[in-house]
């Protein structure tokens, strides 16, 4: 099917498998999922199939995926499931999923061109003998006006998410191609009742595993939509308090010998305050945190957000 277009020199896997595996989430996104799917075919590389999780889409994000299904020239697979989430949907990805690198690219955001050459060419330098210890690369996105989503690394290294948010916190939206049966180590935890999930939190658990690569190449644009995540994050946090609590108690327990004291706190009253949200006992709070005193000290904060969250969403 792809014999007519150019190929990168670096396009067969040395196993035989695809290279990379591009995960398309998509919720109600008829509208803009087409562009997505036809930005894919502007890509350089060519060695990659697509997967797109229709997560119980109400509109016809079927009919436009059949449609362009008919013209792309990658293979393209469409699964629809009840709507569970982005999470859920990542899920569902990796059972379907053949490439060794697996890619999210939300349903409405674009592709660069080179994007999949600059994630594979950073995977490739790295050492053969020493890719064992790598999760994947990580890079940068673009806003739609072309400008930098954030702040660019402060250079390409080699590193633990974890070591690196530790020292400079991340600002703006990055991407990454990341080892597929890694991502299959680290699926997300399922939440009854709960959709939603930082999407950070698998990241910050394979940093006790793997390194990442971290590179300053531009490889997607990001579109924001006006019902997407981040401009309602607030109806998300009240939503699914279960998962925002689990992020924050793996910070202050699993991953607090990274952080400082008063990033520890900071984290420790959002976690009392989620647990507050999701009903969860001070009793079983106590059993759950190492360190009673900082959440003993955290509670007072953590209750007046509490009540400021209760009389926003109540008004």
């Amino acid at each position: 099917m792809n014999s007519n277009l150019s190929r990168s020199k670096l396009d067969r896997s040395p196993t035989g498998k695809l290279r990379f595996t591009i995960f398309v989430p998509s919720f109600n996104r008829a509208g803009t999922i087409g562009e997505t799917i036809r930005s894919l075919e502007n890509s350089v590389f060519r060695d990659f199939e697509v997967v797109i999780i229709d997560d119980g889409s109400a509109d016809q994000t079927f009919l436009v995926a059949a449609r362009e299904r008919k013209t792309v020239t990658f293979p393209l697979t469409y699964v629809f499931q009840k709507n569970s989430g982005k999470a859920g949907a990542h899920n569902t990805a990796l059972q379907f999923a053949r490439g060794e690198l697996f890619v999210t690219l939300d349903a409405g955001d674009l592709l660069l061109p080179d994007a999949l050459t600059h994630f594979l060419e950073a995977w490739e330098s790295i050492p053969e003998e020493s890719r064992p210890d790598f999760a994947g690369v990580s890079a940068l996105c673009v806003k739609e006006d072309g400008t930098l989503s954030g702040e660019p690394y402060s250079g390409d290294m080699d590193k633990s998410y974890l070591e690196l948010v530790s020292k400079t916190p991340l600002s703006g939206e990055k991407r990454q191609a990341i080892k597929t049966g890694v991502m299959k180590q680290f699926p997300y935890p399922r939440i009854r009742g709960e959709k939603h999930i930082r999407p950070d939190l698998i990241l910050r658990r394979m940093s006790h595993k793997y390194k990442m690569r971290f590179i300053n190449a531009n490889v997607q644009v990001n579109v924001r939509e006006p019902d997407g995540i981040t401009a309602n994050i607030n109806s998300y946090r009240m939503d699914n308090p279960n998962g925002f609590r689990l992020f924050y108690l793996e910070e202050i327990t699993l991953n607090k010998g990274y952080f400082d004291k008063g990033k520890l706190y900071d984290d420790s009253w959002r976690y009392v305050r989620f647990s507050m949200h999701a009903g969860i006992s001070f009793r079983q709070q106590w059993d759950e945190v190492d360190d009673r005193l900082l959440w003993i000290l955290s509670i007072p904060q953590a209750t007046v957000k509490w009540i400021i969250d209760k009389v926003r969403t109540d008004s």
